[in-house]
């Protein structure tokens, strides 16, 4: 008796369940690792967003007879209130460069809309508890090391519970507020 055999081309339905079983597995382990790269990734463009202030900065005060802008730190904090000659970071950096897209951190959806910006203005020496109006402003007279004078910070830790950064001489970094 001759047993006759058919080449079968294709799958089994219990195959086809079985792969798309394990390619579900697979993407549900690379889900977080994804989520992390997309929060770094936001957190990469807000340093970007920071050095292009610190660029504007260094021309404003390359033009302004080496005086920092006098900005408002925070309009709406009663701790930090702006002084009469004080303006918003936008209208002071704007002809050195800065848009309002440069003050919008990737993670930040409520600073901008009520302050105009994600970061914070703080001139603050690191190891000095408060801003000292000796250093910025119309008043700026004394020397500081650029490496040591925080200018801007994330309003919240938006960043792995971290925030950025960005120092008088140009560089940013990530952390803890």
């Amino acid at each position: 008796m001759q047993r006759r055999t058919s080449l079968r081309s294709g799958f089994t339905l219990l195959e086809l369940i079985v792969v798309i079983a394990i390619i579900a597995m697979l993407a549900t382990l690379a889900m977080p690792e994804f989520e992390k790269t997309v929060e770094r990734a936001k957190s990469v463009a807000c340093m970007g967003n920071l050095r292009s202030i610190g660029a504007s900065v260094n021309t404003y005060v390359i033009e302004n007879d080496q005086t920092f802008p006098f900005v408002e730190p925070n309009p709406n904090d009663p701790v930090y209130t702006g002084e009469d000659e004080a303006k918003p970071m936008l209208a002071e950096l704007e002809p050195y460069g800065v848009t309002s897209k440069v003050l919008k951190c990737p993670e930040d959806n409520t600073y901008i809309k009520t302050t105009g910006s994600s970061y914070q203005w703080v001139p603050i020496i690191d190891g000095e508890s408060k801003i000292n109006p000796q250093v910025y402003g119309r008043r700026g007279a004394r020397r500081v090391n650029p490496a040591r004078m925080r200018l801007c910070i994330d309003f919240e830790a938006v960043h792995f519970n971290r925030c950025n950064r960005l120092y008088a001489d140009g560089h940013a970094v990530a952390t803890l507020k």
